[in-house]
């Protein structure tokens, strides 16, 4: 599936930002947790997936300056076991082809629809695949940047975190009961039901069934500045580590490799409920 034919570039009023574009480093680790029998989150790295969907897989990457478009993700399977994670795999492979044709060239509304087709066709493959198994769906949190800006496309609960100057911000809003009905003062945050319901999703890929009209919530285009720190993860990280928690290892670590095991260890140590996945990714 080709997303941008260079033949048919034009001029366009979203023109890429002048300038020079900031390298980063960027950590991904996995672990399935201390209850599931296997690992359905999954993620994409630059290039890079858990291909395997092995109950621990790390890995690393630093780019000294970014040339092309980086796409960087987590998907959480929804469905139990294998088909879980057989629904995050495919489209962590789908998002890997995806980020392999978005090219230096390309400008931001190019990425834009680049990422919503992927959206769209990850969608659309879990739909066929369900008419075979018990495949319910996936999260995806998605981040692409050239070094000098990134965006965050969202559907589901994975979350996407922004750790600038010391602060750390959500970027993301869960798509669940909980949060529907909090925002419409049904109930606040403290109330049980609010803990049995936070986790039924509203939005996920593979929730359209008419193949069309799937698409993520996005960002505003976000400058990066140096020291800049974006965090996507699941929520087996998020569920089993406080945001002063987070706040704290993303303060304290020098390293992203070493703040990414950090935080899985400590959603681990924490009970590990859930698969536990999260990357890191800062800008210097």
């Amino acid at each position: 599936m080709a997303f941008w034919n260079r033949k048919q570039k034009q001029e366009k009023s979203d023109i890429r930002q002048k300038g020079q574009a900031l390298g980063f480093a960027g950590y991904a680790a996995s672990d399935v947790g201390c209850l599931r029998e296997n690992n359905e989150d999954n993620y994409i790295l630059c290039g890079y997936i858990n291909r395997k969907s092995e109950d621990h897989s790390e890995m690393g990457i630093t780019a000294p300056a970014i040339d092309h478009w980086q796409c960087i993700g987590v998907f959480d399977g929804m469905g139990g076991g294998e088909v879980g994670e057989l629904a995050s795999k495919c489209t962590a492979t789908i998002f890997q082809s995806m980020a392999a044709q978005i090219y230096a060239e390309c400008t931001r509304t190019d990425v834009d629809e680049a990422v919503r087709g992927a959206f769209l066709e990850g969608n659309n493959q879990i739909v066929d695949l369900q008419k075979q198994y018990q495949v319910f769906g996936t999260t995806g949190t998605v981040m692409c940047t050239d070094g000098r800006v990134f965006r965050i496309y969202h559907l589901g609960d994975s979350r996407a975190y922004l750790f600038r100057e010391g602060q750390l911000f959500q970027l993301t809003r869960d798509q669940t009961v909980a949060q529907m009905k909090i925002d419409v003062g049904l109930y606040d945050e403290s109330h049980p039901q609010a803990h049995a319901e936070k986790h039924k999703l509203t939005e996920y890929i593979g929730r359209d069934w008419t193949r069309e009209n799937i698409r993520p919530v996005e960002s505003e285009w976000i400058a990066v500045t140096k020291k800049d720190r974006v965090l996507l993860c699941s929520d087996g990280l998020y569920d089993m580590c406080s945001r002063e928690t987070i706040g704290e290892v993303l303060r304290s670590s020098t390293s992203v490799k070493m703040a990414a095991k950090r935080l899985v260890q400590s959603a681990i140590q924490n009970g590990g409920e859930d698969n536990v996945t999260c990357i890191l990714v800062e800008f210097f």
